[in-house]
Parts: C-alpha cells; structure tokens; sequence
C-alpha cells in the first residue's frame, strides 16, 4: 500500500451562510483524500491549541490520518470566513495562515526519519517550510509540492533543487501561452519528474518531458454543491495512483530479466499509467464537488 505524508498547512473555514465551521487547508485536504482512497496518510504540522483545533483534530482521527508528529503549539488556528456562490468558494476574510505562518513547523531529526517510511512526500506555498526543503529532500523520498497560484520562475527555480513533483494552478493574470509554458519548463529546464496545471473547469494538463496530457473534468450532474478542495481532491487522485502504478511496473521489472519490456512498452504503459491516473483524479474531484466543506466534516459555528 502507498503510504503519504503531507507536511505543512491546516485552516478551518467559517461560513456564516449555512453556519458550519469545515476544517481543511491543503495537506489537512490531500491526507484526508489518501485516506478515504484506502491509502495510508500522514499529516505533519503545528496545531494550534485552540477550539478550532480540535475540530481539525476530531477530523484527522475520524478520517485515519496519522498526526503524531504534529507539534500543539499555543497560538490560532489558520481561518478564513467564506460563503458559497453557485457551488464556489468566496473568501471574504481570513487570520493570514494563523500559527502555520507565524511558527511554522521546524522540521527535526525525528520527523525526517519518520517521513522516510513514506513513498511520497506532499507539501505547499502555504506551509512556509520552503526554507527546509532540503531536509524534506534528506529523506530520499519523492517530493510533490504545490505552487497553487503563487508561482513564478525564480520560485519553480528555488524548489527544482528539492522537489521531483510540480503542481500548479492557473494565472488568471498571465496569457494561455506564459501559464502553458510554466507546465513544460518545469520538466526541461528544472528537472522535474511530472508537472501538473489544472485550471478548475477548463481541466488538467500532465507532462512527463515526452507528452504533454489532458483531461476535462468529468461531468458533476445535478451541478457543483460546493468546489471547496476540488483540486486538492484531483492532484492526490493522481499521485496516489501514479505512484502505485510505477512502484508495481518497477517491481515487475526488477523480478524479471531484461527481456520484459521494451523501451517502446515501457513507455506505452507509462502513458496509460499517466492516463488512469488522471481518470482517477477526476472521479476525486467529482465527489468532492458534491458535499459541503472539503470533506464532509464540519460543525455548527455554536457549538465548537
């Protein structure tokens, strides 16, 4: 089984519109998502000591993700207060990050030897942990990080020293073509393994540094209830999938002789791991879209 650790954020959101406080922030999200996918998640990250907390806490065990190495720390829990227009998530207001921002996680000698027993490391622009990378990258495990919309060339540059794995979302203040080329040089000219751009309802684009791939969301019928993780639910469909397969095509390799497959197979069969594992993307980000909160976890704004 794939076992994944995602390192950084957690916030809860408050929507003073149907009265419900949801916990989520991206790793929270994407470990939450591995988890219900029958995958083995871990979060790593301060926790503030606060009601909003234990509310993020409460989900964390409901859910199975393992939070033992994430500090309690005095301090806020990260919220933003939003409301729903048309299925869409609209931030109103929000505590800049909280605790994550002002005391981020400090990355020990424990913690790296804990994520070593991972097969894919997950963290973000919104951890504040970029500064620590290189320990991420002592592990030796592969590292996917997302850029959200925050990227620019001198970042993706910074980051291409540690992480095998670039996700990023649209600009909507840059053209087709500059937001386009961002998804190629990330392989050609930083090294990447796969870089990954979704654009929400335009679709996602995958490229290996052979083909460039893409895939239009599936269809949500009845219409979006509410987008809130839609594509933290997308990318851990397609990590998590990408990654098993390529760890069973590596183990059928390694257990034959060299006559298994041609360089022509492996890569057919690369493309179609490449395509089921956005397929399976999809189906996340389809389910997502039709519950309330990131997760169908909340409670109501009085009762915390």
């Amino acid at each position: 089984m794939i076992k994944i650790a995602c390192v950084g954020d957690n916030v809860v959101d408050i929507n003073y519109v149907d009265g419900m406080i949801h916990p989520g922030g991206n790793c929270v999200n994407v470990a939450v998502y591995c988890s219900q996918m029958g995958y083995e998640a871990a979060y790593v990250g301060v926790i503030a000591d606060d009601s909003n907390a234990k509310i993020l806490t409460d989900s964390l065990e409901a859910y199975k993700v393992d939070y033992s190495f994430s500090p309690i720390m005095k301090g806020e829990t990260g919220r933003c207060t939003c409301r729903l227009v048309n299925g869409e998530r609209i931030l109103e207001d929000e505590n800049d990050g909280g605790l994550v921002k002002s005391s981020p996680l400090q990355i020990d000698n424990k913690i790296v030897n804990y994520l070593k027993s991972f097969d894919i490391i997950h963290t973000s622009c919104y951890s504040y942990i970029d500064n620590q990378l290189d320990k991420l990258k002592s592990t030796a495990v592969d590292l996917l990080y997302d850029f959200s919309t925050e990227w620019t060339p001198d970042k993706v540059r910074f980051a291409a020293k540690y992480v095998d794995y670039f996700l990023f979302s649209e600009r909507e203040d840059l053209s087709d073509k500059e937001n386009n080329s961002i998804l190629t040089d990330a392989v050609d000219k930083y090294g990447a393994k796969i870089a990954i751009l979704t654009k929400g309802i335009k679709g996602a684009w995958v490229y290996d540094g052979d083909k460039v791939y893409f895939k239009e969301p599936y269809n949500v019928q009845g219409g979006a209830i509410d987008t809130t993780g839609c594509g933290d639910s997308w990318v851990s469909g397609f990590i998590v999938t990408y990654i098993e397969q390529m760890k069973k095509l590596t183990e059928m390799k390694e257990k034959s002789d060299e006559r298994f497959i041609s360089k022509n197979d492996e890569s057919d069969v690369k493309q179609a791991i490449i395509n089921l594992a956005m397929c399976e993307g999809n189906l996340k980000a389809r389910q997502t879209c039709r519950i309330k909160g990131a997760y169908n976890w909340g409670i109501p704004i009085g009762n915390k």
